[in-house]
């Protein structure tokens, strides 16, 4: 080999180990981003579309669990996640606490509202009244 193939290949090895570093970091903001985003939206306690007024009845049967509430509620677009509002449930405790029924739900109530319905609960708004 002539000395211009072997700097040939240390420049390949650099640009390939610096592309593959670069890509690593991207990866890891990324997971970064994701997560927080993720905690904000389950702590902020924002609805996922606050300007639509539309409510949907939708009946939650005898025996489905926590995550078939959310799975549900994702498919109707009711929720933003289905992990989000699943995690909303264990992290406030309503997953031992859902009740079969039937609920009006729309988009632009906050995922706190949602459980509190479907678990039967009555928020401080309807105390007052």
């Amino acid at each position: 080999m002539t000395g211009g193939e072997d700097k040939f290949k240390i420049i390949i090895g650099f640009i390939l180990r610096t592309m593959i570093n670069i890509l690593f970091v991207l990866g890891i903001v990324e997971g970064f981003v994701y997560s927080n985003n993720f905690s904000y939206k389950l702590f902020a306690d924002i609805p996922y579309k606050p300007a639509v007024s539309d409510t949907m009845e939708i009946t939650i049967e005898s025996g489905s669990n926590a995550y078939d509430v959310a799975k549900m509620l994702d498919n109707l677009e009711v929720v933003e996640d289905k992990y989000l509002v699943l995690a909303r449930m264990y992290v406030g405790k309503y997953n031992s606490r859902i009740k079969a029924g039937t609920y009006k739900l729309g988009p632009s109530m906050t995922p706190d509202e949602i459980c509190k319905s479907i678990c039967g609960i009555q928020s401080e708004e309807n105390h007052d009244s």
